[in-house]
C-alpha cells in the first residue's frame, strides 16, 4: 500500500515513477483451484454465501447450495411474490429480479423438496434500498454491550448475545431498548465473516423496530477489503467470491453491493451518553475535531472513487491528475483512514499507560468520561488510566463481551461476559464503598 501512496503521490507532483502495484483481488482456494462446498466446517449455503447487488431497475442476487441442485429465487414485497426465477443445476447460483422497493424479503436456496424431500427449506433474507443514517451521538441508554474485533466469529458472536438474553433462539432480537456496539473489524481471519455481516445487517433493523440499537463502526479491516488489501481474508471466504466468479472484494463494493453500501456508510465515532466509541482511539491528529466534522470528513473520504482503488495504479494516475490533488491531499486521504494516527489504526492509549493528558484532552473534547476502543489485542478486557479506557480487542476473538449498566450516581456498572458463562467484574471506575 506504501508504494502505491508513493505513486499517487509521484502523479500529484511533476511527473510518474511509481512501480507496479502487487496483485489484488483474485479469490483462490488453498489448493489454487475452484474449490466446492462440503468441506468440513464450511457452512456456504443461506447467508454464508449470499450476495446481493443493486442492478438497474432490479436486484442481483447470487447464492450458493450445499449440494449440485436447480435454484430457486424469489422476491417478496409485502408478503407478495412479485418475482421468481430458477436456475440449472450447480453449487453455484446467480438470477437478476425485476423488483425494486425500500424492503424486500428474498427466499433462496434449492428448488422446493419434491416428493423424496430431499432439499431444504428456502432461505430468507430481507434488505432494504437504503442503510440507515449513521448516529454518532446517542442518548437514552442504559443497558450497553460492547463487541471488540469478532473477525468472522458468527458462532461465537451468537453465543454471547443469546447469554445476555439480546436474541432468541432463531437469532432474532430479544434486547428490548438496549445498545450493542460493535467497534469494527466484523472482517477477515474468521470463516464466516459474510454470514456474520448479513446478521448484523438484519438485527439492526430488528434492534431498531424495538427502541434498542445495534451500532456498528468502521475498523481498520473494513477499510482494508473496501479498498482491496486482501491480505487477512480466510481461505473460505475468498472461496465464497472465487464459486461466484467474481473478486471478494466485490462481493462489498459500495457503489452496488448492499452489505458493500452498509459497510460504507458505518461510523469511525460514536459517543454513546458520555462513552466515546473507537476501533483503534482519538490520537493527537483527530483530538480537534468534533464527532460531526469527523463524520463529514470520513463521508466525504469513503465516498470518493479514490477510496476503493488505492492498489489501481492506472487509476490512481488519471484520478490524481483529473482530480487535481496535490500531495498534501493525498496523504490526508490516505492518512485518514490508513495512517498509524488514522481513528481506525490508533494504538498508543491501549500500549502505554503515559498519556493520561491526551486521554483526557480527548474525553474533554468529545464531551465523554470514557474512551472504549478495539483494535489493539489484549488477553482479556481491561481497563487502563483509572477506567477512563477500556480495551476490548481480544487476542481470541469474540470469548468475551462488555456489558455497561448505568448506576444511580450516573457511573456505569463494567461486566465482562464470557463465553463460557462466567462474568468478571471491572472495578476500577466503581464509587467508593463498592
Amino acid at each position: 500500500m506504501s508504494v502505491l501512496l508513493g505513486c499517487a503521490v509521484a502523479a500529484a507532483g511533476a511527473g510518474w515513477s511509481g512501480t507496479s502495484a502487487p496483485a489484488s483481488g483474485d479469490a483462490t482456494s488453498p489448493a489454487g483451484s475452484p474449490a466446492q462446498p462440503g468441506q468440513p466446517g464450511w457452512h456456504v449455503a443461506g447467508e454464508y454465501g449470499l450476495y446481493v447487488a443493486f442492478a438497474g431497475p432490479g436486484i442481483e442476487v447470487r447464492w450458493l447450495t450445499e449440494e449440485e441442485r436447480p435454484g430457486l429465487v424469489r422476491a417478496i414485497v409485502d408478503g407478495r411474490v412479485v418475482d421468481e426465477r430458477t436456475t440449472e443445476p450447480g453449487y453455484a447460483h446467480a438470477a437478476r429480479l425485476r423488483v425494486r422497493a425500500p424492503e424486500v424479503t428474498l427466499e433462496y436456496g434449492a428448488e422446493p423438496p419434491d416428493a423424496d424431500g430431499r432439499a431444504a427449506p428456502l432461505h430468507r433474507t430481507r434488505i432494504w434500498a437504503e442503510p440507515p443514517p449513521p448516529e454518532v451521538d446517542l442518548a437514552g441508554r442504559d443497558s450497553v454491550f460492547v463487541f471488540g474485533d469478532v473477525h468472522g466469529e458468527f458462532d461465537r458472536v451468537i453465543s454471547l448475545l443469546g447469554l445476555a438474553g439480546l436474541i432468541d433462539a432463531e437469532g432474532r432480537w430479544t434486547g428490548g431498548g438496549a445498545a450493542v456496539a460493535f467497534l469494527g473489524d466484523l472482517f477477515d481471519r474468521g470463516n464466516d465473516v459474510t454470514r456474520l455481516l448479513w446478521f448484523v445487517y438484519g438485527l439492526e433493523r430488528e434492534a431498531m423496530a424495538a427502541g434498542g440499537r445495534v451500532i456498528t463502526l468502521l475498523g481498520n479491516h473494513e477499510a482494508m477489503v473496501l479498498s482491496g488489501d486482501l491480505r487477512y481474508v480466510a481461505p473460505k471466504e475468498q472461496t465464497i467470491g472465487e464459486l461466484h466468479g467474481i473478486s471478494y472484494e466485490t462481493l462489498f463494493d459500495p457503489e452496488r453491493s448492499v452489505l458493500g453500501g452498509w459497510i460504507a456508510a458505518k461510523p469511525g465515532l460514536v459517543r454513546l451518553e458520555d462513552v466515546l466509541f473507537a476501533h483503534g482511539g482519538v490520537s493527537p491528529a483527530f483530538v480537534d475535531s468534533s464527532l460531526e466534522e469527523y463524520q463529514d470528513t470520513l463521508e466525504t473520504f469513503i465516498a470518493e472513487p479514490l477510496f476503493t482503488r488505492w492498489r489501481d495504479e492506472a487509476f490512481l494516475r488519471e484520478y490524481v491528475r483529473e482530480a487535481r490533488l496535490d500531495t498534501a491531499q493525498i496523504y490526508r486521504r490516505y492518512d485518514f483512514f490508513f495512517g498509524p494516527e488514522s481513528v481506525l489504526w490508533y494504538r498508543d492509549l491501549v500500549l502505554t499507560d503515559t498519556l493520561g493528558a491526551h486521554l483526557d484532552a480527548v474525553l474533554e473534547r468529545f464531551g465523554a468520561d470514557t474512551h472504549v476502543v478495539g483494535h489493539t489485542p489484549v488477553p482479556t478486557i481491561r481497563e487502563s488510566y483509572g477506567g477512563k479506557l477500556i480495551a476490548a480487542d481480544l487476542l481470541d476473538a469474540a470469548t468475551e463481551m462488555l456489558h455497561l449498566t448505568r448506576r444511580r450516581d450516573g457511573g456505569w456498572n463494567r461486566t465482562v461476559i464470557r463465553l463460557d458463562g462466567g462474568t468478571v467484574k471491572l472495578d476500577s471506575a466503581a464509587p467508593p464503598g463498592l
